[in-house]
């Protein structure tokens, strides 16, 4: 099968410095990425210019942010890629691997896979929700992170709150943004579910199941987003060639909890 020809210009760490500057990300900054490599187009280096241009945005004093869930170290019979037969799931659920912050990959792209590798970077350490930092609060924002609520105020998603940090949409939508499962973390009617994963307590493998906020499935999120940039209250442009947005997280969360109260 013939490959589709590339189209536009290469992406150099040039070319995205200048992208990440002109779209206001500024040193010193604890940021928050979320992002998909194929939406910023070919970039010379792959994932790996990506970071290093990243890190370089922050500088030596800021903190650079990714999410490294890990879904598929959850209870079998909640995923849904892949969905498994009915016949496999009591087979894989006692054959499943513990999470493991060293060697589990996360499942959100090649970009936070190659920061969650990436010399100096820190990994907090819930099973299914863990978040990598590198940076002056890596340590701060990845040292603790509750089991319960792995997004709400008692782990790295509400250190990046107290840090009054900025957050990055790199080529992904509001969907994709931990901050709203925070602000509905603090929402009194908020949507909530159970996750199951198996962990080692004791020196025995114990399946532990504790309440979360439930997934919006583009319901709510989507809409609070466009609320958010109809306000005005986040930077736009492009890096390469991914649409791409940069906000204050309490900017977004005081909208979102807004949000949350009117309709719940």
């Amino acid at each position: 099968m013939a490959m589709r020809p590339l189209q536009g210009r290469p992406k150099t760490a040039a070319s995205l410095h200048r992208d990440l500057g002109a779209l206001g990300i500024e040193r010193g900054s604890t940021l928050m990425v979320h992002s998909s490599l194929r939406s910023i187009g070919w970039v010379v280096g792959g994932q790996q210019t990506v970071v290093r241009s990243l890190l370089d945005a922050v500088g030596d004093h800021g903190t650079l942010v990714m999410p490294a869930a890990t879904p598929l170290c959850g209870d079998p019979a909640s995923w849904s890629a892949p969905k498994l037969p009915d016949d496999w799931i009591d087979e894989v659920r006692e054959h499943l691997p513990l999470f493991d912050p060293q060697t589990t990959p996360t499942t959100l792209g090649a970009i936070p896979e190659a920061f969650r590798t990436w010399p100096g970077t820190l990994r907090s350490l819930h099973p299914l929700e863990s978040v990598s930092a590198n940076g002056t609060n890596a340590e701060l924002i990845t040292r603790e992170h509750s089991l319960a609520f792995s997004e709400g105020a008692d782990g790295p998603v509400g250190r990046l709150h107290d840090l009054d940090a900025r957050i990055l949409l790199l080529g992904v939508g509001f969907n994709r943004c931990t901050a709203l499962h925070f602000a509905e973390s603090l929402a009194p009617k908020r949507r909530v579910t159970k996750v199951r994963f198996p962990a080692e307590i004791d020196g025995r493998r114990v399946w532990t199941e504790v309440p979360n906020v439930a997934d919006d499935n583009d319901t709510h999120f989507p809409m609070i987003g466009q609320k958010f940039l109809a306000a005005g209250r986040a930077r736009q442009g492009r890096i390469g060639d991914a649409e791409s947005v940069l906000f204050a997280m309490r900017d977004l969360v005081e909208t979102a909890v807004e949000y949350f109260d009117r309709v719940f």
